[in-house]
């Protein structure tokens, strides 16, 4: 029976690396790496056109601040529209809604 040892534990490497191995692979990796970079060109390009969007963007929301205050609000309130509609009413019209409103509206017939 063979007997274990313990001070050869951890002492082999389980798997082998080519010589050079860690070269070519940085070579590769940084080869791959500068054919993915953006040239500086496409950058100019890029840059261009994000600040032309920006510029665009902000002349809109400068034109939607100097626009907005050429229209005037209405002056009549939500009570005014409603009595004036109701006014337009036939008198019969008038009648039916106020009926109709007493006998479902919950603070006079709780």
């Amino acid at each position: 029976m063979n007997q274990f040892d313990f001070k050869q534990i951890g002492k082999r490497m389980p798997y082998n690396i080519p010589d050079g191995f860690f070269d070519q692979f940085e070579e590769r990796v940084m080869a791959k790496v500068q054919q993915d970079t953006p040239s500086l060109k496409s950058r100019k390009k890029t840059m261009r056109i994000v600040v032309r969007a920006s510029l665009a963007i902000s002349a809109a929301i400068v034109l939607l601040f100097i626009i907005k205050p050429l229209f005037p609000k209405s002056n009549t309130d939500d009570f005014e529209s409603v009595e004036l509609a109701f006014n337009k009413l036939s008198p019969d019209d008038q009648e039916y809604l106020i009926q109709i409103y007493e006998e479902d509206d919950l603070f006079i017939n709780p």
